[in-house]
């Protein structure tokens, strides 16, 4: 990999998008060769196909000669135009299958791309393929039996769980076979991912990206987000995806911010390892100027209980969408996917709306009780990334994991509000993420603060290259 004096760099799979783009615009770099050497990566590296469920070699190909062209011509789309991305599997591609990583949907082949598939090619990016998850997005820890699942990205030894729904998402730029990772977030499924990767994850306000050619599992509650290297190509791709211009992350600091560091229901549960990396975050934030107070926050308590157990509104969305599909054909759905969605029947449509109508003041209340800080901190994911093995056939255990991996991130889906989390240091390797909430719709304020955060803790936390 050559730089545009000839002097060799790091290999081309540990730049960044961005530096990837910068790279295809000074001359450096030619897409065509960048989609082959992740392409090349891919076949070598996921052999097995549990990270990519198909690979789009032929699209790709076409759509990295179509950026060199434009590179050569200087007419560039715009600065990711030529970076491989890849997609997690129920976006819609035309002519490829989108299955939802379900046997149901084995031979489902839309005949168009999603809308945000259909932004992203004309931004010029490229299309590697279409990544693993769990069926339907539903759950927490990646377990896929029907397609396999891919291992965690943080532990060459032990097949860890990679995080869920987006799991191939997380894994595909975690082990460095896509410089960025398409995926959705509907409780935490972008950023459980994004944490257990050691990623940057995005979640999205609901209804800011559109939702066109999308297999969904819950209307009110699915989001579109993406899983990086850091929060600058989150905000380059959040442009594309969105079709509006990128955030100005330019001399954003932490001095004098305002965090509030939530405790009760988003301390009660936490790992000590974690909380001990949590800790040391914080106090790097602290040392970069920011301002920390700590407090119990009601409407975080009282949403979980409020959306416990059969009360979860995503149940009867999901049972309405996928049930009768799943009657259908029961033995097609992994058991500990299928049984959740038949649970979807036993709220009362009355319940349902009851459920939503609270989270809806909770949510008002919460704005208001937060509003004179510029974001809430938590640790991301309570736990470490439990082994897979013992898991697969223990619905217990199963279960428990499951509710654990999304306990903290499905609180700001519940809440309607914007998300991110940050890797912030390790445990034996394994990755540990800080998460920030911020209001609905406040995209740009959480990527300046995500961007100023991401600086201070950035020293924490080591990621592993991923060199041949």
């Amino acid at each position: 990999m050559l730089s545009n004096r000839g002097v060799m760099t790091r290999p081309w799979h540990e730049f960044t998008a961005l530096e990837l783009g910068a790279g295809i615009g000074s001359g450096a770099i030619d897409p065509v060769a960048l989609a082959e050497n992740f392409l090349d990566r891919i076949a070598r590296h996921d052999p097995q196909k549990r990270v990519y469920l198909s690979v789009t070699r032929g699209r790709a190909l076409a759509e990295a000669q179509a950026a060199r062209a434009r590179a050569r011509g200087g007419f560039r789309r715009g600065p990711l135009d030529g970076v491989p991305v890849s997609w997690k599997d129920l976006y819609d591609s035309a002519g490829i299958a989108t299955t939802a990583a379900s046997g149901l949907f084995r031979d489902r082949v839309p005949s168009e791309d999603a809308e945000v598939l259909r932004r992203a090619t004309l931004a010029g990016t490229v299309c590697l393929g279409k990544t693993n998850m769990t069926e339907f997005a539903f759950s927490g820890l990646g377990i896929n039996p029907t397609f396999g699942t891919p291992a965690n990205a943080c532990d060459d030894r032990v097949a860890r769980c990679p995080g869920g729904s987006s799991s191939g998402a997380g894994v595909a730029v975690g082990r460095a076979l896509a410089p960025i990772g398409i995926g959705s977030d509907t409780g935490g499924s972008v950023r459980v991912p994004a944490s257990w990767n050691g990623l940057v994850g995005l979640k999205t306000t609901a209804g800011l990206i559109p939702v066109g050619g999308v297999v969904m599992l819950s209307p009110t509650y699915d989001t579109i987000g993406p899983l990086c290297l850091d929060v600058a190509d989150a905000n380059a791709i959040l442009a594309v995806l969105t079709g509006r211009p990128a955030f100005d992350l330019a001399g954003a600091d932490l001095a004098g911010r305002r965090f509030l560091v939530a405790e009760g229901v988003m301390a009660e549960s936490v790992a000590p390892e974690v909380a001990k990396v949590y800790a040391t975050a914080l106090e790097a934030l602290a040392r970069a100027g920011a301002r920390l107070d700590r407090a119990v926050v009601p409407e975080l308590e009282a949403a979980t209980q409020a959306a416990a157990g059969l009360s979860n509104p995503v149940l009867p969305e999901a049972h309405a969408l996928w049930a009768e599909d799943i009657k259908r054909r029961p033995e097609l759905v992994w058991p500990m996917v299928r049984d959740r969605f038949l649970l979807g029947d036993r709220m009362a449509a009355t319940g349902y709306v009851s459920v939503l109508a609270r989270l809806e003041r909770l949510k008002r209340a919460y704005l208001a009780r937060t509003a004179g800080y510029d974001a809430v901190l938590a640790p991301t994911v309570p736990i470490l990334p439990p082994p897979i093995a013992p898991l697969e056939n223990d619905s217990e255990a199963y279960t428990q994991a499951n509710m654990l991996s999304l306990k903290h991130t499905r609180i700001g889906n519940l809440l309607g509000l914007c998300s991110t989390t940050l890797p912030c240091g390790a445990v034996d390797g394994l990755a540990v993420g800080l998460m920030l909430m911020a209001g609905p719709m406040e995209e740009g304020k959480l990527l300046r603060l995500s961007a100023a955060a991401e600086g201070a803790i950035k020293p924490l936390y080591n990621r592993p290259q991923r060199r041949e």
